[in-house]
């Protein structure tokens, strides 16, 4: 019995309790600092992004980090921006929008921007739920943070999903 306790105490501890420092890009004017979790890994790809995924049993979440660079949005607003980003993640529209900030790696500044809320078109029969925050950094550069989720999320899944964006900054 006892051996049990243990056990299930140690499945209870968050995931988080060990976290490595990560920033995103490592070089450059802009960049994301944050703390990923023990057991989350990383993939970046072609787009200037980074994808941050929770261990394999509990992958009903993820976050997507990234710049985006394009002269073709120079002066445009946040919707615009999130339109186009959304249409590469397969988001038909938008259903809500919001004030949304990130702060600076010091914690003093506030990069603000908007959060944009959309369903992500099914997969195995799951509709995901995203949320993508685009904060202007210049006329032509925009910060993303993407999370998306799906059903069967659980308390220690939002924990740890919820320090990862807690963590995270913006230089």
């Amino acid at each position: 019995m006892r051996r049990f306790l243990l056990l299930v105490l140690l499945a209870l501890i968050p995931t988080f309790a060990v976290a490595k420092e990560l920033r995103f890009p490592k070089v450059g004017k802009h960049g994301f600092a944050l703390d990923l979790p023990k057991g989350w890994h990383t993939r970046t790809d072609e787009k200037s992004g980074m994808l941050l995924i929770p261990p394999a049993p509990t992958q009903h979440a993820m976050v997507y980090i990234g710049l985006i660079v394009d002269d073709a949005l120079r002066g445009k607003p946040p919707d615009t921006v999130a339109d186009k980003a959304g249409a590469q993640a397969g988001v038909k529209t938008f259903d809500k929008q919001e004030e949304a900030r990130v702060t600076d790696a010091k914690g003093g500044a506030l990069h603000r921007g908007t959060a944009f809320y959309g369903d992500i078109a099914e997969k195995r029969s799951l509709t995901r739920r995203a949320k993508i925050v685009i904060i202007p950094l210049a006329p032509n550069t925009w910060a993303q943070v993407w999370t998306v989720t799906q059903p069967g999320m659980n308390a220690v899944e939002y924990k740890a999903l919820n320090h990862v964006l807690e963590s995270l900054t913006l230089e």
